[in-house]
């Protein structure tokens, strides 16, 4: 499944074939098929794999609430952080190339993605923003709007700086650069500037 991965990934999904498979690995083709059927099934059983391992460490990230009120822009960043680990991670890249990839050609690769990762850390996500916002810490009329402003500064900055790169990185930062810790802390802060208490956020 490993090197299924890495073959996918590198070839895309209709230019691999179960020979290609066989031939990195030691076992034959008929073992594949014995396995797994078809391509389609083996491509599938290697996204459900590599999903759940990045869904185990997405929830990590975002299942600890704290059992005092933190403040959230402390809270925040360590959770920014947490995720921006997981972007980076090799496995979760090579699982969005292949999501970004091969998912507007492949609808149960698109609804897998949907209920086994997105929904459930979108949940989470949501609840936890919640607690800040009962706690009195934010002020957010609607947590779940809220989860996708985050997610967006979160993992807009550190694929702009990582991915892309930006005017002033001329090389892609890694996960413990300074440049990239100052702009991710610059992201959260101008989220909790965004719904602080007593401001209410522009519809």
């Amino acid at each position: 499944m490993a090197a299924a991965l890495e073959l996918f990934v590198r070839q895309g999904y209709a230019s691999t074939t179960l020979e290609d498979v066989a031939a990195a690995t030691p076992v034959s083709r008929q073992t594949i098929y014995n396995h797994f059927g078809d391509k389609e099934t083996l491509f599938l059983a290697v996204i459900d794999e590599h999903i759940t391992a990045t869904l185990e460490t997405l929830r990590e990230a975002t299942a600890h609430f704290p059992s005092e009120l933190p403040d959230p822009e402390v809270y925040l960043n360590e959770l920014a952080r947490r995720i921006m680990a997981t972007f980076l991670d090799p496995r979760s890249a090579s699982l969005r190339v292949l999501v970004q990839t091969e998912g507007p050609r492949n609808p149960p690769l698109m609804q897998l993605w949907r209920q086994r990762v997105a929904a459930p850390v979108w949940s989470e996500l949501i609840g936890q923003l919640a607690r800040l916002a009962h706690g009195g810490a934010l002020r957010i009329d609607d947590p779940a709007r809220a989860a996708g402003h985050f997610i967006a500064l979160v993992s807009g900055t550190v694929w702009e700086m990582t991915e892309l790169g930006t005017f002033a990185v001329y090389h892609p930062p890694g996960l413990d650069d300074p440049a990239l810790e100052a702009a991710l802390r610059s992201a959260v802060g101008l989220f909790v500037r965004g719904y602080a208490p007593g401001d209410r956020p522009s519809d």
